[in-house]
């Protein structure tokens, strides 16, 4: 499968960051499902850009509820198939941590999303990131799987990991508009 993405021009990748700085201030002191951090809010908003930008440019008439932070507790994207939920890595960790719900984080992501969509950052300091997507999958699918420990043997999260070859292509998404 190959992986379709995007380059993120400066003036998205200033808003991702003004974005990342409003969001990690709002929940620096409160314990998340993954670390906490400025550059992991920057590597989530990045990615959220990039797939609303994919969306729009595909038909899919989207609506970013990630660019409000008061509506956190909603899907990330709206869109005329369905509601989106944007999970992000940088590159680096995409092998060990990619791909996956953390136990935690399940049921609120079966309430407010229907498919998610997955991104990968490269060259996160770049004024022009690289936006990977190598696929999404229908919310759905995280039934039918065990949570596992992932991650480095230093810092493990129980999640729902989603196998690579059970991703579909974004080229497959393009199709459920039509």
């Amino acid at each position: 499968m190959t992986t379709a993405g995007l380059i993120l021009n400066p003036e998205t990748k200033l808003a991702a960051l003004i974005l990342a700085e409003k969001t990690f201030e709002r929940y620096r002191n409160i314990s998340g499902h993954y670390r906490n951090t400025a550059s992991n809010h920057l590597v989530g908003h990045l990615g959220e850009f990039a797939a609303f930008i994919w969306l729009r440019d595909n038909g899919f008439e989207p609506e970013a509820y990630f660019s409000d932070p008061s509506r956190d507790r909603e899907c990330d994207i709206t869109t005329n198939i369905g509601r989106v939920e944007v999970k992000t890595w940088s590159e680096h960790h995409w092998s060990e941590w990619g791909r996956a719900v953390s136990v935690t984080q399940l049921k609120s992501i079966q309430k407010k999303a229907d498919f998610l969509f997955f991104c990968t950052v490269a060259e996160v300091e770049s004024e022009t990131p690289h936006v990977k997507f190598p696929g999404w999958c229908p919310v759905s699918i995280i039934d039918q799987r065990e949570p596992i420990w992932t991650g480095y043997t230093t810092r493990r999260i129980h999640n729902y990991q989603i196998a690579e070859s059970e991703l579909k292509s974004v080229d497959e998404m393009a199709k459920l508009r039509l």
